[in-house]
């Protein structure tokens, strides 16, 4: 895990290879940040298109309802287990 502080980068503070400017060097925060962006694309669903329901809705647009209903929660129950690499120290 890479803890990029508010000062990363100031007078080239971890911008040279090998951690010899700093910890951490630039490639680790940006694998790391990398890692993180991986994971929460993974965790990500795709919008739904707007579904157009009678009024009142039938039982089968509840059904349908229900079942988009409990796919987002479990998505979001899914990200909430994303473990975030990178941090603002």
């Amino acid at each position: 895990m890479a803890a990029i502080s508010t000062t990363f980068g100031s007078g080239g503070a971890g911008l040279t290879p090998n951690k010899s400017a700093g910890v951490p060097d630039l490639a680790t925060a940006l694998r790391d940040a990398a890692d993180d962006f991986a994971a929460l694309k993974q965790a990500t669903i795709a919008a739904p298109a707007l579904l157009a329901f009678t009024d009142p809705p039938a039982a089968a647009e509840m059904a349908l309802l229900r079942t988009l209903v409990n796919e987002l929660r479990a998505t979001l129950i899914a990200q909430a287990a994303v473990v975030i690499k990178t941090t603002k120290a």
